[in-house]
């Protein structure tokens, strides 16, 4: 009786030639929004998520995890659900939360590398939203928004053509 054995399966091409910009990026979100189910909990495991498809040479998809990530930190930090000082917070700040920051930074340098014209504006706009809010609400309650504010910085720099004039934050 021969036993068949399944061939290697070749690694998936995410930087698909044939896909323009905004198409690859779509492709990207629409993997995120098919694998995020698996990974929601907490900031750090929408990261893993993140990290999984950085590894398998996915900056789109991990783009937009890394988003989401930093969107759950709002979440904690600024939506107050519950008390919203820092005694109820479910998480406290930490460097765990600025390795995520610079993950979607990391991201987001690869994105524009790899595809210079994808129409990210709508994820830095998100991006810096939630950076300046996390920050001002750091320095509301005492604590130090510096780190954020750094990396709000670092995100200009990655993205001087996205004009975040407008953004609202408290």
């Amino acid at each position: 009786m021969a036993w068949f054995k399944k061939a290697p399966r070749e690694p998936e091409n995410f930087n698909d030639p044939l896909l323009d910009d905004a198409s690859w990026l779509r492709a990207g979100e629409s993997r995120y929004e098919t694998l995020v189910r698996n990974h929601y909990g907490s900031p750090d495991t929408i990261a893993a998520g993140g990290m999984q498809r950085s590894q398998l040479g996915d900056p789109a998809a991990s783009l937009f995890f890394f988003q989401k990530s930093i969107d759950t930190l709002h979440s904690i930090y600024v939506a107050g659900f519950g008390d919203p000082s820092p005694a109820g917070w479910s998480r406290q700040p930490s460097n765990r939360d600025l390795g995520i920051v610079d993950a979607y930074l990391h991201a987001l340098g690869q994105v524009r590398a790899l595809r210079p014209g994808a129409p990210i504006k709508d994820s830095v706009v998100e991006v810096t939203h939630r950076l300046r809010t996390i920050a001002s609400t750091f320095e509301r309650y005492g604590l130090d928004g510096t780190a954020y504010r750094d990396r709000l910085n670092t995100l200009g720099q990655l993205a001087p053509d996205i004009d975040v004039s407008g953004v609202f934050w408290s």
